[in-house]
């Protein structure tokens, strides 16, 4: 096929008829003999051309010389899709499974027990509230008082709302147990399934224990309210009425309640202690694997474009056998797939994972430990140097005016700077 130099007369009479083709990087056929990856970086490319001799330039009688340098012109690392297997942790499993129904049950019935203990004397504030304001309507006209008797009636919404929020929240804990436990128990086993429980619970005991916390604060509030209104009255009658309120409440306060709001938070410990140990931060493992055309895509992939500097020297078909060179500027892309690489996280060997086949034997594969729906992003801070290589030049003159140029060059990436 004739070459039109004329139209590429501004880049060395290139030719119009370029053929390439780029070659491809599968470094999962590659043996890892250990977590360093680095200096596998790689990629190989063939750049084939049919190359025209200048206008200007004589025709070849013999070929001398070729030379071949590589410039880079660009090298930029971007994100692509990849493909992986997720195991559920070995630890992980044995930590959700070691929560049973027959360690789980006795501890909530623990929890609702001490709360009831808590309850049954707070159930004692309000009836003592509602003799005070019966007591305070036959003293309506003594300055101060109705005021108080206002006083009083939120004393009583208080309390009682603060009843409601107990019993919700404890009813809550149960539910949220149950729920916890039908995780665990579910086929297939799911970490995230199981982590959603397991938060709701944790949520639900912490709101318990807000609660809880809450009651000797509300209950000094009270106290000290009532304790002042009465003092600023300064009636006998009121004082009266008020001291016997007062003084239920001081005993609440200090003596009843402190041993049962312990318990409670005692029993709140002992769940939370049993769910310590399942850390769905760690709740899965990753293995990389190859796609349907066996690439271990990582993820990662480092587009490199760059240009190929050729020099063909050789001597002319004239009487004179003179020397000549004809110049060209090949540009060339290609990719290279660097190890898998994730923000976060860090490749380990010898993960141990479970097996639902054999679920008291844990597999072993190599890989990154993530959390129950955590978000995988590849790391793409990295950094990375190019080293060329020429390993081969083939050229043949077709006839005195083409020539038929193959160069297979070698890209080898390395880790230059990862970010902080």
């Amino acid at each position: 096929m004739p070459c039109n130099c004329n139209s590429n007369a501004s880049k060395g009479c290139g030719c119009d008829f370029n053929v390439r083709t780029i070659g491809v990087s599968d470094v999962s056929n590659v043996t890892f003999a250990g977590n360093d990856r680095t200096a596998l970086n790689w990629t190989e490319i063939s750049v084939p051309e049919i190359l025209c001799v200048p206008e200007q330039k004589p025709n070849i009688e013999n070929l001398d010389q070729v030379y071949v340098n590589i410039e880079l012109d660009s090298v930029n690392l971007i994100e692509t899709p990849f493909a992986y297997r997720r195991y559920v942790l070995f630890s992980f499993f044995e930590a959700a499974s070691g929560i049973t129904s027959a360690i789980l049950t006795p501890l909530i019935t623990a929890i609702n027990t001490t709360v009831a203990a808590v309850i049954t004397p707070l159930n004692t504030i309000t009836p003592l509230l509602n003799t005070l304001l019966t007591t305070l309507g036959t003293l309506v006209a003594v300055p101060g008082v109705p005021a108080l008797i206002t006083t009083v009636q939120g004393m009583v919404t208080t309390v009682n709302t603060l009843i409601t929020s107990i019993n919700t929240a404890t009813t809550a804990v149960a539910n949220a147990a149950d729920n916890l436990i039908a995780a665990i128990i579910a086929v297939p086993f799911s970490p995230d399934l199981i982590c959603a429980a397991l938060q709701a619970l944790i949520e639900a005991l912490n709101t318990l224990t807000t609660v809880i916390n809450s009651i000797l604060g509300i209950l000094t509030a009270m106290l000290n309210t009532l304790t002042a209104a009465a003092a600023a009255i300064g009636n006998v009658a009121v004082t009266t009425a008020v001291g016997l309120v007062t003084t239920a409440l001081t005993t609440l306060i200090n003596t009843t309640l402190p041993p049962l709001i312990a318990a409670v938070i005692a029993a709140i410990t002992a769940v939370l202690d049993i769910l310590a140990p399942v850390d769905c931060t760690q709740a899965y493992a990753i293995a990389i694997i190859p796609n349907a055309e066996g690439t271990c895509l990582s993820g990662r992939k480092l587009i490199i474009e760059g240009t190929l500097k050729q020099k063909v020297v050789y001597t002319a078909e004239v009487e004179t056998q003179s020397v000549h060179s004809a110049h060209y500027e090949i540009p060339f892309s290609a990719f290279i797939i660097p190890y898998a690489n994730f923000e976060g996280l860090t490749y380990q060997e010898g993960i141990e994972v479970y097996d639902p086949t054999n679920p008291t034997v844990p597999l072993v594969i190599n890989g990154f430990i993530v959390g129950s729906n955590q978000v995988i992003e590849p790391d793409l801070c990295e950094e990375f140097n190019i080293d060329t290589y020429i390993e081969d030049v083939f050229i043949y003159a077709l006839d005195p005016r083409t020539i038929f140029k193959n160069v297979t060059v070698f890209l080898r990436a390395r880790v230059a700077t990862v970010c902080s």
